[in-house]
């Protein structure tokens, strides 16, 4: 362009180039910087920074349609006359894909939204036009006070919520709120827990204005992730059942929010605000499909508001009054209740009690749409429906339907084909032109039930409601340019973000109510991942899909809580009474390993033990061996991983991330399973470092740990999927494809092609000669290698663990003392150090145990079938037993005081699992001056999570959800005349 001569193509091109650029930039800018822009505001102003009225409660209804036929009011048929003409249900008919009234329930909590009418002034919204959870927390500042605790933990008063109109309806509508009320405390606690900045503190330490301050973030960053839950499950369950995707398996989801260019390289608009319309408001009276138990609640709600009268002789000045006297006699918000319900001494409902609404709506039918479907009881509701679309001067049908660019209808007959109803719509209102959209939408031919088609409403409203719902959202800026990781958190971000390949095709539904209602559903149950279709209507589809095995058809009942044992004497009886006591994993691990070995989650665990780990180390020279290959694959790693800082004799390396993490798996894999990992020296080995670390860390989550319920259905399939890799790459190690024995010829040949070293060679043939000779076939072999590998991950947690307590500088220092003074054969004083540390901060903070038998245990009584969570971390803690129990001192004694869990002690025992770690620890400590590194690369950063007890720490994943598995900490070593 520079080089082009002037002239009328100079300037094309120069003009093309400007707008392209100008283009590439949103004008005027879509959000901003600041606390006041970052939360949604209590009134929904704001919302378009540039137009902060829009769409804000209290502001008039928007009118999306010009009104081109006429339809003078005293030429209008009676709204009472046309209910009970064209509207009063005659029969009930079931809905004919199976949608449950849940869904009706959950789809009433969507419209109470967004639709407020002042009954005052019928022009004027009071709720916001945006999906911001309104009904639970309230359309202005002095309601959405009402409901908050205000302790500087961001956190709601128990089982609160703000709209009063919901409790006029159904209960199930009041359920569902509860639920998201619960879930923002669940967030508010997680942030706290989690504190990914670093900058909230505890309460009570915080000045008046820090406690105000750190209230109002942590309670809108909750509310801006309960939100997008909210939306969540609105375009995952609520559109999966309205599009009929849930009958075919089918995990799409519309997903609205994203950036889009134009063809002209323009932006496409979001985030631009939103006023909801008076046609829309229409659109939503969803009356017909009330099931039968719904209606017989509402007409015994009608009998005690109106006792003596029926729907027809009440006006809608019976109603305003009627509602003035309820309004005026409501107990403050905390107070609440529906379905008379009992609150509980902490203000919350009783999950069984709110479970029960939920389980009873999903198996109730709802019913179909269409003409004569409304129960006589919503009388008053259609009459001032009608009233108010008339009071709006809202278009015609056919005016609607010009306006969404469908064909208008020129006759009654090809409204609604069933004569009786064309005809008597004909006779109320003359001609089509005349029918007006509130009672053409209602009594409107349905669409059958087809692909794409769920809902099964009239053509007019299945067609509206999938625009107004990118409507709602892509205009709504805190789903679209403020929906980030920075404004929600990492943490928050990702939990709210709808799993496509979760259970349930994806539903973030069934999320939720396992997180709020965990012991009165269960995680396999329809209940849980289908409550918007009834049971009976599933069950034919998972049969059709080849997944009803995966899928539990029966009513939920309640599952027994857990009781927390704590005390020293009673954790130690129940963890060495096997008899009395089990454990949950030889269930867990049936499910994913088949056949004997997998000692570990074994009934027969200690004898399998005892055989297996006399041949992997039947003497005390070959438990040094292994722990000399820990040192050296230590020192290895941690130089092949280092990186140099410029300019300086200095080295850093992610000790977790780069070296703990693999040390184990290395061991593992390639000295007991003969699996060999991919690396540079080894690009064809079997799997990568961190997919094995992977792989096991799901497997041992599932088998070992207490799996949050939603995604224990997903982690199974993970677990059996790697599993059965694994063992494929086993039992190929082993001398080739499955047989009932090892072949010694086969096996040694194989291992002499996997390694070039004798002794490793001859070593590892001993070892599994020893297990051959006790009879094992290959089978069992191949379980017990795949538990001491699935063990490894829990080594390098606990090498974190201790190694982060070796970093500080005096425990560095007594450390490498022992390690100098002491005989080269005698690990005692360092076995010590570690049992020691591992006490103070274990891997896990406890494991599960089930009562067999009622029985008594020191002070505890215990039930058949009471499960048990044995609190080992502050049994350990215990000052009787151990004094000033937090301080560090290795010299306690005896060692067997010390109590432990399932885990890696369990599966290779004291003597190996002890050498191996101490090796380690020498092997870092090789290094000079080794130390943290700066900053926050130096800190191990997890935090205590109370939604998972038997975890000491929780961390984050590169995908931000919670796990056992630590990813990162840097320690810096000097490297003497090292060049950078």
């Amino acid at each position: 362009m520079a080089f082009h001569p002037p002239g009328k193509i100079h300037d094309l091109i120069q003009t093309f180039v400007i707008k392209f650029l100008y283009d590439d930039l949103p004008h005027p800018p879509a959000t901003y910087l600041g606390d006041k822009l970052a939360f949604r505001t209590a009134d929904g102003s704001y919302n378009n920074p540039d137009v902060p009225d829009l769409g804000k409660a209290g502001t008039p209804y928007s009118r999306s349609v010009q009104q081109a036929n006429p339809q003078p009011r005293n030429q209008m048929p009676d709204a009472g006359l046309v209910f009970d003409t064209l509207l009063k249900r005659k029969e009930f008919v079931k809905h004919p894909a199976g949608l449950s009234s849940m869904m009706f329930s959950f789809a009433a909590l969507v419209i109470h939204s967004v639709f407020r009418t002042d009954h005052k002034n019928p022009s004027i919204n009071l709720t916001s036009s945006y999906v911001d959870l309104a009904p639970l927390y309230g359309n202005d500042q002095e309601t959405q006070d009402k409901l908050r605790l205000r302790d500087g933990r961001g956190l709601l008063y128990p089982d609160v919520f703000a709209e009063d109109r919901l409790l006029l309806l159904p209960p199930a509508v009041c359920v569902i709120l509860v639920l998201f009320s619960r879930n923002h405390n669940y967030i508010a606690k997680r942030l706290l827990e989690i504190n990914e900045r670093g900058k909230w503190f505890d309460p009570s330490t915080l000045t008046e204005a820090k406690r105000v301050k750190q209230e109002e973030e942590i309670f809108q960053i909750s509310r801006l992730i309960n939100c997008a839950w909210f939306a969540s499950v609105v375009f995952s369950d609520y559109f999966s059942a309205i599009l009929g995707l849930v009958r075919y398996g089918n995990s799409w989801s519309l997903s609205p929010f994203g950036e889009i260019r134009n063809n002209d390289h323009s932006l496409f608009e979001r985030g631009r605000g939103n006023a909801c319309s008076v046609e829309f408001n229409c659109l939503y009276r969803w009356h017909a499909t009330t099931s039968v138990q719904d209606e017989k609640w509402i007409q015994a709600q009608f009998e005690k508001v109106f006792p003596g009268k029926k729907p027809e002789d009440i006006t809608v000045k019976d109603f305003y009054s009627t509602e003035a006297v309820l309004e005026a006699s409501e107990p403050d918000i905390q107070h609440w209740t529906f379905d008379d319900l009992k609150r509980q001494e902490d203000g919350s409902f009783k999950d069984s009690d709110l479970a029960k609404i939920l389980h009873d709506a999903t198996e109730h039918p709802a019913a179909a749409f269409g003409a004569r479907s409304t129960p006589h009881v919503m009388r008053l509701h259609e009459v001032m429906g009608i009233e108010a679309n008339r009071s709006w001067g809202v278009c015609s049908l056919n005016d609607f339907r010009k306006f969404l660019g469908l064909k208008t209808y020129e006759s009654f007959l090809e409204w609604n084909p069933d004569k009786e109803i064309a005809d008597a719509a004909e006779k109320l209102y003359g001609h089509i032109d005349n029918l007006e959209l509130y009672v053409g939408l209602q009594a409107e031919q349905t669409k059958p039930v087809v692909e794409g088609a769920g809902l099964c409403p009239g053509y007019t409203i299945s067609r509206a409601i999938l625009s107004d719902a990118i409507a709602l959202t892509r205009g709504d800026r805190f789903y679209t340019q403020d929906y980030t990781p920075f404004n929600m958190t990492a943490w928050g971000f990702a939990d709210c973000q709808r799993d496509p390949n979760g259970f349930g095709f994806g539903s973030t539904l069934g999320r939720l109510i396992l997180r709020t209602l965990p012991n009165d559903f269960t995680k396999n149950s329809v209940y849980t991942w289908f409550p918007l279709m009834t049971p009976d209507a599933m069950e034919p589809h998972l049969k059709k899909l080849k997944l009803l095995d995966q899928y539990d058809l029966k009513r939920p009942g309640v599952t027994p809580g857990t009781s927390a044992v704590e005390g020293y004497v009673e954790v130690g009886e129940i963890l060495k009474d096997t008899s009395k006591f089990g454990t949950e994993y030889a269930a867990r691990a049936k499910e994913v390993i088949k056949g004997k070995g997998f000692y570990t989650a074994s009934e027969n665990g200690e004898e399998e033990k005892k055989e297996f780990l006399g041949a992997l180390a039947p003497s005390t020279e070959a438990a040094d061996a292994i722990g000399k290959y820990f040192f050296k694959k230590t020192t290895e790693l941690i130089k092949v991983k280092s990186f140099s800082l410029v300019g300086e004799n200095v080295r850093g390396v992610n000790v977790v991330r780069d070296v703990l993490k693999y040390v184990p798996i290395y061991w593992a894999a390639t000295e007991v399973a003969g699996i060999r990992i991919k690396s540079k020296e080894s690009p064809h080995g079997a799997f990568g470092e961190q997919e094995l670390y992977d792989m096991l860390g799901e497997i041992y989550t599932y088998v070992f740990l207490d799996v949050e319920q939603s995604k224990y259905m997903v982690l199974q399939e993970a677990a059996k999927g790697h599993v059965e890799k694994l063992l494929h790459h086993i039992k190929g190690a082993l001398g080739g494809p499955v047989s009932n024995r090892i072949s010694i010829a086969g096996l040694v040949g194989t291992i002499s092609g996997m390694f070039g070293s004798k002794s490793k060679k001859d070593g590892r043939v001993d070892f599994l000669k020893r297990l051959f000779e006790l009879g094992h076939s290959t089978d069992q072999l191949a379980n017990s290698i795949l538990a001491v590998m699935v063990h490894s991950v829990e080594i390098s947690l606990g090498l974190t663990n201790i190694v982060n307590i070796l970093l500080d500088a005096d425990q560095t220092a007594s450390f490498r003392s022992q390690a100098e003074d002491a005989d080269a054969k005698e690990f005692a004083g360092l076995e010590a150090y570690v049992l020691e540390a591992l006490r103070l901060d274990p891997p896990f903070r406890g494991v599960y145990r089930v009562a067999k038998e009622n029985t008594t245990v020191g002070s505890l009584t215990v039930t058949k079938g009471e499960r048990l969570f044995l609190n080992i971390a502050d049994a350990n803690l215990n000052d009787d037993v151990f004094p000033n129990p937090t301080t560090f001192d290795a010299s306690r004694s005896p060692k067997e005081k010390y109590l432990r869990g399932d885990g890696a002690f369990k599966c290779l025992g004291r003597e190996i699992l002890s050498r191996a770690i101490v090796q380690v620890l020498l092997g870092i400590l090789s290094f000079d001056n080794v130390r943290r590194g700066p900053g926050q690369s130096g800190k191990l950063t997890r935090f205590k999570d109370a939604a998972f007890p038997d975890l000491q720490f929780a961390y984050l994943n590169d995908q931000q959800f919670a796990t056992a598995w630590p990813s990162s900490l840097i320690i810096q070593y000097d490297v003497p005349g090292a060049s950078s």
